[in-house]
């Protein structure tokens, strides 16, 4: 996670490969899904595969509440988000929708969010709060 951080401070101001932009995503929301999410599998009896299952759906979330984040940057209400808007703009920073565009950008959050709810309904259990809360995560306004 602090290596994914590390990186976004360092190369704010410079533009971005969608390879760098991946690496730090994965590093730094990622991870910071993925470690609670496979732990609590763990803990849970998750066998190998099951948690392999549970470290593909925290990727996704991840990915995805990061892109929505991007996508909030430009069009999110700042009242709600609390943060100001349109700072990735100003920092010169590279971001998914920079780099692909709002649509994309859009379409990959919606894709990212049903592959996590796919994943999630391969494992045992009562899924009911874990979905919602993905779909809470993926397309939040704030």
């Amino acid at each position: 996670m602090i290596g994914g951080q590390s990186a976004d401070v360092e190369l704010t101001g410079g533009s971005l490969s969608a390879d760098q932009l991946e690496f730090i995503y994965r590093l730094k929301t990622g991870a910071l899904l993925e470690a609670p999410m496979m732990i609590g599998a763990l803990l849970g009896g998750a066998d190998e595969t099951q948690l392999q299952t549970v470290e593909h759906m925290a990727a996704c979330v991840g990915k995805a509440f990061q892109i929505q984040d991007d996508i909030l940057d430009l069009v999110g209400d700042q009242a709600l988000l609390g943060k100001p808007v349109l700072s990735d703009e100003k920092n010169h920073k590279t971001t998914y929708v920079s780099l692909y565009g709002m649509e994309k950008a859009r379409e990959d959050v919606e894709r990212l969010s049903d592959e996590a709810v796919k994943d999630l309904e391969q494992l045992p259990g009562d899924h009911e709060f874990l979905h919602q809360l993905i779909l809470k995560l993926v397309t939040r306004q704030k």
